[in-house]
């Protein structure tokens, strides 16, 4: 994960995010969305944090189109788009720093027995290193 993240941070050092297109700022998204292992495209723990990328009313067909892409619809009748599937925080927030760069509202969405909990609740349910 570390050697994907330094490649990915090293392409992103060489460009000037502040004149980034609408066009390139996609075309970076689907990179690093591409460029997820494989190994945190589905996780099998019944804990897990995800990096949530979009929530809209409607659907997002750039945001579905991305490979890797889990939307889910929840209580809240909102079609929500995220990346990945971590086993532990230190990991999803990896990833979440690098989406930073290209989408500014990413954040971390903990799931414990597939349904949504606070961050904190998770936190406290991880196992002592």
């Amino acid at each position: 994960m570390k050697k994907i993240l330094i490649f990915v941070f090293s392409i992103f050092t060489f460009m000037n995010f502040s004149n980034v297109s609408a066009q390139e700022n996609d075309d970076l998204l689907n990179v690093i969305a591409k460029s997820l292992p494989e190994q945190y495209i589905k996780s099998k723990a019944n804990l897990f944090f995800t990096i949530q990328i979009g929530a809209y009313t409607n659907k997002n067909a750039k945001l579905a189109s991305l490979e890797h892409v889990i939307v889910v619809k929840e209580s809240d009748n909102l079609n929500k788009y995220r990346l990945g599937e971590f086993n532990s925080y230190e990991e999803a927030k990896d990833y979440k720093n690098m989406l930073l760069s290209v989408c500014k509202d990413a954040f971390i969405v903990s799931i414990k027995n597939g349904k949504r909990i606070h961050i904190t609740e998770a936190l406290k349910d991880l196992p002592a290193i």
